[in-house]
């Protein structure tokens, strides 16, 4: 690997078109959990295991989690791990009877259902894992490409 200041264009462009995508789709990835998981109907069997399979993909195929867990461990850890936890936190909130709980043992007695608020604050560690991450993801998509980049990066927050 080569430690460089300055960086091809096309390597350049390449890296800012994985940045943008992935800073398009990974807070969408959190989506069907939300959707699916927390309605308040029965669940299907099918397509908790098509859920499933999709979140097995984010984790151990996608380009992005390759190359983070290749050249940034630390990054993968952070953002997929919290990912997780939202998720198993996102499954309890499914079988728990938040609303019985917070009337019984905490003796407050909500206006209506609560179980999307918590559902919320467990996806904070992601969306703080999210805004971190973007100078590590390019950096690992550089070093994925076989630079040690030592230089200035763009705007991150442009064009969110």
């Amino acid at each position: 690997m080569k430690t460089v200041t300055s960086l091809p264009d096309d390597v350049i462009y390449e890296g800012t078109i994985f940045v943008g995508t992935y800073k398009r789709k990974m807070l969408g990835l959190a989506s069907p959990a939300f959707a699916y998981f927390l309605t308040p109907v029965e669940l299907n069997i099918e397509a908790v295991i098509f859920v499933c399979l999709f979140y097995l993909y984010v984790l151990l195929l996608s380009k992005v989690s390759k190359i983070l867990w290749r050249f940034d461990r630390l990054t993968w850890t952070k953002l997929f791990g919290s990912l997780i936890f939202g998720l198993l936190a996102v499954t309890f909130l499914r079988f728990f009877d938040i609303n019985h709980w917070l009337i019984h043992e905490v003796g407050y007695i909500p206006d209506g259902e609560v179980k999307q608020y918590f559902a919320a604050i467990s996806f904070v560690p992601l969306v703080a894992a999210y805004f971190d991450s973007f100078k590590n993801v390019e950096l690992a998509f550089y070093r994925s490409k076989g630079y040690d980049y030592r230089g200035w990066l763009g705007d991150y927050f442009g064009g969110l």
